[in-house]
């Protein structure tokens, strides 16, 4: 016991420094990452990152800053930088091979970034007054430079007078001054339309004419207009300009254009020398993220977009996207434009194919003024010089397959397209299997060498085939559903005599049925429409397993709505508008129903209509355990979100969907299904429709009929044939002459040894191990740095019921990694003995006490 707590306390104080090191209480769990390469010097990064606020989704694109094929350009509208446009379009337009949004704009047209633009040497656009305080990101010849700019830009009329240009290509000042466009604002000049205008063409420094209150007129590429909408301005011009007069305009900046490859505008400069340095008082609270930031020798950029304001995914606080991005290999960083206009978009295959590859929080790309795009210069190449192979399974089983994903590459790096009609495979040793429509069909168990073949590219892979399963493994054994619904059942897992698995195609495994309960297609359960009790028993070859089917819920009525008693409404915001009422006029079933009037016009981070039960608002408190909570509701066809809230046996909140958009019109039954391993019993706190999309800011009413609680019918003898089992050459019926032993017995451990066995515990609480917890995930963690020790995690249920497949992966990967160097038993109490072995991982359930211990060197383990 002392080993586990002196852990914990060493666990809590790393967690204690991390915090304070970044001033952040973010803590990252685990990420889940994959890369795709996009040439020799750029690549795309997807992060999903569990934290202790929940699930981040983090894109990154990284470019070598030093590679002579690789560029860095803002860019924008085709037809000018007065023009929004969606990040796509401009990637298509420009030739970039990945970009993310650029700063903060003005939302009205014509449109005008806050800060500049330098592209080839030419000022696009000039920034902001200085006082306004918004840096300005420059490559120059040796250096990167993150400062705020001062411009001066002054104009000089045809008898000398002189005026003060506060901004260029901005429409900004117009009211209260002059400004300088040039054709890279627009074609055309803003013309006249309700309000006076004064517009100068200038042609090669000349004046060609002076207009007052005329239509737009085109804007001289070798030239400029001045315009003003200011009366006093308009008349100094009027008086100061002459056609065919010359005129003189200077433009100062901090830095000469032709010394500056590329410049861009930011929001704030968020880290500064690895550290956390400004936070904008403008963007504050949890939102989506973009930030782009450069590492200590500046010979990487790094775009990054962190989503927000969704379903799955949380933003992030500046401060957090501060941690990020030093996390990232950032030493200097700053944040973008964000919320709604966060977006990162790539070509991958540079065809102009553009793939969005967050998930823009309008729930559509937003027009924005700029962009920041990344560019594949490497000649244009279509030959394959690199093919890469993926297996959707690396281990099968013998007479199964395994599909094959292949990427492939020219001599740069750059993914290429190519017909997969036209790859030869090989197979060894000879017999081994063969490849048909790039899937590997396996002859004989041991090792196959795959080779592709691709013109004279080649492109290798190797795959261990089990010989047969002894077991199958779901991840349930018993489903209770309604009538001709629907169950996903997974993946069905075989293992062999050696504890060895791997997972088995459903469409080589046979399905029989005792009594009338359903029917298996493609690994989806439909269930039939008569109420029963039976089972689907599934073999592969010797192996045969059971799933205990109920059909049917026995259902106990909650709440008809024939009036308001211990029911009330509240609103976020607040200030929100919006009613609940008895109606006659939509009824599903007896005299009434509730109908429930929401206003979602004033949303700020989101809009919540409850319906709270009880006269405070305490909920009512469910009997015994129901599966389901279920009701009618007639739909008004608004796509916002319909939930619930209930809480366990300890108080904990858990909200539960019972449909993500109500997308229909009319009468509909619905169900909230209540988590597994949830601690009974609960309590039904509300019913709710939401919405967090600002793209649904409407009115409209739902109404609800006849709440209702769902529960598991009556059990009944079948008579099933017993499943095959693997017998594990690890266990024993007993532990003799031990070194070092653990027991596990009603929650407590009883440890006798010096340290091989190393032991902590995983809580699973309302279907998910929580990011809060950070104590419990140190500890796990930790496993993956020791060596040549016995690794225990004692569970407090079985590991698939975790809700979210994500976690389920992130231990997983953490228990394997663990596995190359140390032997690892997962362990929980379940009502039969089993081992799984999953890439060298133990997966065990006890039905008493678990023991393990150490004799003689070797590991053995009692359940």
């Amino acid at each position: 016991m002392m080993l586990k707590r002196i852990a914990a306390i060493s666990a809590a104080a790393i967690l204690l420094l991390s915090s304070s090191a970044y001033g952040s209480s973010l803590y990252t769990v685990y990420d889940l990452s994959e890369e795709i390469r996009l040439s020799k010097s750029i690549t795309y990064e997807r992060i999903e990152k569990y934290t202790s606020s929940g699930w981040m989704n983090i894109n990154v694109i990284r470019a070598d800053l030093t590679d002579e094929h690789t560029e860095i350009k803002p860019i924008n509208n085709e037809d000018g930088i007065s023009n929004r446009s969606t990040l796509s379009s401009m990637i298509r337009s420009s030739g970039a091979v990945a970009a993310v949004n650029g700063d903060f704009f003005y939302m009205g047209d014509p449109t005008y970034t806050y800060g500049p633009i330098i592209r080839d040497n030419k000022l696009i656009t000039s920034p902001l007054p200085f006082n306004d305080g918004y840096p300005t990101v420059s490559k120059l010849k040796d250096e990167i430079d993150i400062s705020v700019w001062n411009p001066k830009i002054t104009l000089y009329g045809s008898d000398s007078t002189e005026f003060n240009v506060v901004v260029m290509n901005k429409t900004s000042n117009i009211e209260w001054g002059p400004t300088i466009l040039t054709s890279d604002w627009n074609k055309t000049s803003p013309g006249y339309t309700t309000q006076d205008i004064v517009e100068v063409v200038v042609v090669d420094n000349i004046v060609s004419s002076v207009r007052k209150n005329q239509p737009s007129t085109i804007i001289p590429e070798n030239g400029y207009i001045v315009a003003s909408s200011n009366p006093a301005t308009m008349e100094l011009m009027l008086n100061s300009f002459k056609e065919g007069h010359p005129v003189s305009l200077n433009i100062e900046l901090d830095f000469s254009p032709e010394d500056i490859d590329w410049s861009f505008g930011a929001l704030n400069y968020l880290v500064k020398d690895g550290r956390e340095n400004v936070i904008s008082s403008q963007v504050l609270g949890v939102n989506p993220r973009t930030a782009i930031g450069f590492n200590k020798d500046n010979t990487e950029i790094i775009l990054v977009t962190v989503d927000g304001r969704h379903r799955d995914y949380v933003g992030a606080k500046q401060t957090e996207l501060a941690k990020i991005m030093i996390e990232l290999g950032a030493y200097n960083a700053v944040n973008m434009d964000g919320g709604g206009s966060t977006t990162m978009a790539v070509d991958f295959l540079r065809n102009a194919n553009v793939t969005v590859v967050n998930f823009p929080s309008d729930g559509r790309e937003r027009k924005i003024a700029s962009g920041v795009g990344v560019f594949n210069n490497y000649p244009e190449s279509n030959n394959v010089d690199k093919i890469e192979i993926t297996a959707s399974q690396n281990t099968v089983f013998n007479k199964t397959e395994t599909n094959l994903d292949l990427k492939f590459y020219n001599e740069y790096y750059t993914p290429v397209e190519f017909d997969l009609k036209n790859v030869d495979y090989t197979v060894s040793p000879a017999g081994a299997g063969k490849v048909v429509n790039n899937v590997f069909m396996p002859e004989k168990p041991g090792k196959a060498t795959i080779t592709a073949h691709a013109g004279n590219a080649e492109g290798h892979i190797e795959i261990d085939v089990l010989d047969k399963p002894v077991a199958l493994k779901l991840d349930t054994d018993s489903l209770t559903l309604g009538f001709n619904d629907k169950y996903e059942l997974g993946t069905v897992l075989g293992i062999d005599k050696d504890g060895n698995s791997a997972y088995i195609p459903w469409k080589y495994i046979t399905a029989s049925y005792r009594n009338r309960v359903g029917k298996i297609e493609d690994g989806v359960f439909i269930s039939s429409d008569i109420a029963n009790t039976g089972a689907v028993t599934l073999t592969f070859g010797d192996a045969i397993k059971h799933i205990q089917v109920k059909v049917g819920y026995r259902y106990k009525t909650l709440n008809r709505f024939e009036n308001l008693d211990n029911l009330k409404l509240s609103l976020y915001p607040e200030e929100s508008a919006g009613s609940i009422s008895i109606t006659k006029d939509f009824v599903k079933e007896g005299k009434n129903a509730l109908r429930l009037d929401y206003d979602f016009t004033k949303m700020t981070d989101q809009s919540i209509a409850f319906v709270e039960f009880g006269d405070e608002g305490e909920g009512i408190k469910l009997e015994d355990k129901p599966l389901a909570i279920g009701m009618w509701v007639y739909g008004d066809n608004k796509n916002h979100w319909l939930r619930t809230r209930i809480t366990d046996a300890y108080g904990t909140m858990v909200k539960i969907d019972f449909e993500e958009e109500v997308n229909w019109t009319g009468w509909k039954w619905v169900e909230a299904k209540i988590p597994e391993g949830i601690a009974y019993p609960i309590t039904l706190k509300n019913i709710y429709l939401a919405e967090i999309n600002e793209a649904r800011k409407d009115t409209g009413t739902i109404y609800i009929d006849n709440l209702r609680i769902l529960y598991e019918p009556k059990d009944k003898q079948l008579g099933l044939r017993e499943e095959t089992k693997f017998e594990d050459k690890m266990k024993t019926s007993s532990i003799k002459n031990y070194t070092e032993k653990l027991t596990i017995s009603q929650g407590n451990y009883n440890y006798e040894g010096s340290g091989d066995i190393v032991y902590f515990e995983g809580i699973i609480s309302n279907g998910t191990m929580s990011s809060a917890d950070t104590t419990m995930w140190n500890n796990i963690k930790s496993f993956m740095d020791f060596e040549d020790k016995v690794l225990v995690l004692s569970m407090n249920g079985d590991i698939d019921n975790i809700n979210d497949k994500r976690e389920i992966r992130i231990l997983n990967e953490i228990l394997e990694k663990a596995s190359q160097n140390n032997d690892v038993f997962v362990v929980f109490k379940g009502e039969n003995e089993s081992t799984v072995i999953e890439n060298k991982v133990r997966y065990i359930t006890y039905d008493d006490s678990f023991e393990i211990g150490i004799s003689e060197g070797k590991v053995s383990y009692k359940n």
